[in-house]
């Protein structure tokens, strides 16, 4: 994390449930404000804007952030697994080629990244490949402690780069969406405006305690066994292989998605303090001209996939979106675009930083 606890603004009084509720409460408000503003993604970016607002303020509320962000992997790991059956295996002989690219692109994307960002900077280069690698937040900044560099400025430029792929992919998803010839058939969610509004569909709750119980299971084993975002992806294979070996899963119910997504946007802006806007103030000009160019990269690479791929663009673009696999996959059920195909090809790229940069960082450092 970027600053210890000793460091930060003292909490508010009240225990942990109380600043829970009331976090969960503020995200709820910032949903409905950006639902009213018409903003995509309106439960996790109203989220991440409130929780940000309180955080600036000096406020910092007790907030189980390791237990929120489990559950909210849970139960979106669940809702893309249930989007695996037969049939959509057979489909994904197709990706093999969009994913080696994907991930070949983001290597290549990371190296130079790294390089422009030590040279427009006073950063080490070590720690400049490191804040901009497209990979997790976390784990680059425990390859940082590793390898020696600061890990706080890595946790800051990860943290930006997530933060700020979360902020504009979404509205430029959005626009490329409305301009979507209207003869081409996607399938596009019904966003859901109130809690009360939600359909239940096919869900019992049986099925909700068979689907949790295997959700927890393989999001359990994922964190166990130490593979990238392990229990959203253990859940996810999980309840796609009992759903293809089975069938018949109850639905994850709207709700759930929606206060799992607030979450999520709540779990990010505990990062945000006014002392992370001090760090981030010295690293302002560098760090936006990096994000220009990773966000140039990622609208050439979705052009490409639109080309070699019958994807609708969104989805092209949010997979070539060098930001979190979690947040990736929500956005693209909230734009319309596939979130399967978006996990995917988000997890290979994931597995292939994490497997084969830290290597060759570990030579060009030396």
């Amino acid at each position: 994390m970027p600053l210890q606890q000793s460091e930060r603004v003292e909490y508010m009084d009240g225990g942990i449930l109380t600043g829970m509720f009331g976090l969960f409460f503020m995200g709820i408000l910032g949903w409905k404000l950006f639902v009213f503003l018409r903003f995509p993604a309106p439960d996790m970016l109203g989220a991440l804007f409130m929780g940000s607002v309180i955080g600036m303020s000096g406020l910092q509320l007790a907030f189980p952030t390791n237990e929120i962000t489990f559950v909210s992997k849970l139960v979106i790991g669940s809702f893309i697994g249930l989007k695996v059956n037969r049939s959509t295996l057979r489909e994904m002989r197709k990706i093999l080629l969009p994913a080696i690219l994907v991930s070949l692109w983001m290597l290549i994307l990371s190296i130079s990244s790294g390089f422009l960002l030590s040279w427009v900077t006073s950063l080490s280069l070590g720690t400049a490949l490191l804040g901009s690698t497209t990979g997790g937040l976390t784990e680059m900044a425990l390859i940082g402690i590793s390898l020696g560099e600061d890990q706080v400025s890595i946790t800051f430029l990860q943290l930006f780069r997530v933060v700020f792929f979360l902020i504009f992919m979404p509205f430029i998803a959005r626009g490329v969406d409305s301009r979507r010839d209207p003869k081409e058939e996607v399938l596009l969610p019904e966003h859901i405006t109130d809690l009360t509004e939600a359909k239940t569909g096919d869900i019992s709750y049986i099925g909700t305690i068979r689907l949790a119980v295997i959700a927890i299971a393989g999001g359990l084993t994922g964190r166990i066994i130490g593979i990238p975002v392990g229990d959203l992806l253990g859940s996810m294979f999980a309840v796609g292989v009992c759903n293809v070996i089975w069938g018949g899963f109850t639905q994850v119910h709207p709700n759930l998605r929606i206060l799992a997504r607030i979450g999520v946007g709540l779990a990010i802006s505990q990062e945000i303090t006014r002392e992370t806007m001090m760090i981030f103030s010295g690293l302002l000009v560098p760090v936006s001209i990096l994000a220009i160019v990773m966000i140039l990269s990622g609208i050439l690479l979705s052009l490409i996939l639109y080309r070699i791929t019958n994807w609708n663009y969104s989805t092209c673009l949010l997979a070539s979106s060098p930001a979190g696999l979690t947040q990736m996959s929500m956005i693209a059920d909230e734009v319309g675009a596939d979130p399967l195909v978006v996990s995917v090809l988000h997890t290979v790229r994931l597995i292939s930083v994490l497997t084969l940069l830290p290597v060759i960082f570990q030579f060009l450092i030396d």
